[in-house]
C-alpha cells in the first residue's frame, strides 16, 4: 500500500509499505476512504513536536472495516467508521482519571514512535486499536467529510467551548479561524452563544467563520485590538486562542474581562510568556490541553439531526496523490486553503 511518510524535515513522500497485519484482538483493520491534513501534521513535518523522521503521517480518518479482531463485537466487515486522532485503552490509571488523551497504552495516529507508534491515516490502510472504546459507526446520511471532522477538529473546538463558555457568558472571542477555531465557532453557535467574534488574517477563513455561525468577524491587522474593543467594549468572559503564538496569546489576555476563561488550543512552535500578575488581578482562568475525543457519537448525532454541519470549513477536495503538493502549499501559507478533504476514491 501507499503511505505518506516523513522522510526528512519538511519533506513528505509516498512509500510502498506492506498492508498492516491485524494481530491484536481488540483492534480493527480499516481501509481508509477519507483523510485530511491537520495543522499538527505541519508541526510534525517541521520537527516542532518530535525529532523523528521515517513515520507515516495523518491522524484524521474515515474508513471501511476490512478485518475485525477476535474480541471486537460491535463492528463487522464493511461498516463505515470514524476514529479519534488519539486512542485510549479505557482502563489504565490515566484513563481512570479522565485523561484518555494521554493514555499510557494509547497514542496518536501518524505521530511516530514517541506518540504510540501507530500508523498514519494518510495511507490506504491502518490498524485502529481499542476499537470498542474509540471507533464509532458513521450514521446513514452523514457524509464522509462531516464524519471526518469529529475525530479531531470538531471535538477539539467543542472541548474549548465547554471549557470557557459558562452560564454567565453571552459572547465568545475566537482568535484564529483555522479548522479548530472554526469548529469552536460552529459548536458555540449551535449551543446558542449570542455573540461570536472570529479573528483571522485571511478573508477566506473569515468567510467560513460567518458560514459556521460567527456573528462578527475582524480582519487581523495593526489595529486589531482597537477594533475588537469596539465589538467587545466590556471585554469578554470567554476567549479561545486557536493560533498559539505570542501575539495571539497577548491579544487573548488583553481582551479577557474579570472572571474570564481563556482556552489555548494552538500549538506553539516555541515557549511563550504570559502576564500572570495581570491575569491574577482579573481572576482569569487559563486552560490548555488536548481535545476531548470521547464525544464523537454525540457530535455525529447532532450532525445527523442537522444541528451541525462542518462542511464549509473544507475549502479543497483532493486525491491522496495530491497530498504532498498541499503540504507545500499549506507550509507556504496559501491564503485560499482553510482545510483539505482528501478523498481516497
Amino acid at each position: 500500500m501507499k503511505a505518506l511518510t516523513l522522510t526528512a524535515t519538511n519533506r513528505v513522500e509516498f512509500l510502498e509499505v506492506p498492508i498492516p497485519e491485524l494481530t491484536d484482538p481488540h483492534s480493527l483493520r480499516v481501509r481508509v476512504i477519507a483523510t485530511s491534513i491537520c495543522g499538527s501534521d505541519l508541526h510534525l513535518a517541521a520537527g516542532h513536536l518530535t525529532p523523528e523522521i521515517g513515520f507515516a503521517l495523518g491522524h484524521e480518518w474515515v474508513g471501511i472495516v476490512d478485518e475485525v479482531g477476535a474480541n471486537v463485537r460491535s463492528f463487522t466487515v464493511g461498516d463505515r467508521v470514524v476514529g479519534p486522532a488519539a486512542v485510549w485503552c479505557g482502563s489504565c490509571e490515566l484513563c481512570s482519571r479522565g485523561q484518555e488523551q494521554r493514555c499510557a497504552e494509547g497514542g496518536v495516529f501518524g505521530s511516530g514512535k514517541g506518540m504510540g507508534n501507530l500508523g498514519g491515516a494518510q495511507s490506504e490502510y491502518l490498524i485502529a486499536p481499542w476499537a470498542e472504546n474509540t471507533v464509532v459507526r458513521v450514521p446513514e446520511g452523514v457524509s464522509d467529510a462531516q464524519a471526518l471532522s469529529v475525530g479531531d477538529v470538531l471535538s477539539t473546538g467543542w472541548t474549548a467551548v465547554r471549557q470557557v463558555v459558562s452560564e454567565n457568558a453571552t459572547d465568545l472571542l475566537v482568535i484564529g479561524c483555522g479548522p479548530v477555531g472554526l469548529s469552536a465557532i460552529h459548536t458555540a453557535s449551535a449551543a446558542g452563544v449570542a455573540k461570536i467574534v472570529g479573528v483571522d488574517r485571511l478573508p477566506a477563513r473569515l468567510e467560513a467563520a460567518r458560514q459556521l455561525g460567527a456573528t462578527h468577524t475582524v480582519l487581523a491587522g495593526d489595529d486589531v485590538l482597537t477594533e475588537l474593543r469596539q465589538v467587545l467594549p466590556g471585554r469578554t468572559l470567554s476567549v479561545i486562542d486557536a493560533v498559539g503564538t505570542q501575539e495571539s496569546l497577548d491579544l487573548a489576555c488583553s481582551l479577557a474581562g474579570i472572571g474570564a476563561r481563556i482556552a489555548v488550543l494552538g500549538i506553539p512552535s516555541h515557549a511563550l510568556t504570559v502576564d500572570m500578575a495581570g491575569l491574577l488581578m482579573r481572576n482569569v482562568t487559563l486552560w490548555t490541553g488536548l481535545g476531548d475525543l470521547g464525544h464523537m457519537s454525540e457530535l455525529l448525532e447532532k450532525i445527523a439531526r442537522g444541528e451541525l454541519d462542518p462542511t464549509p470549513m473544507f475549502s479543497h477536495t483532493v486525491t491522496l496523490a495530491e497530498v504532498p503538493a498541499y503540504y507545500e502549499l499549506l507550509a507556504a501559507g496559501d491564503p485560499s486553503i482553510v482545510k483539505v478533504f482528501v478523498s481516497m476514491s
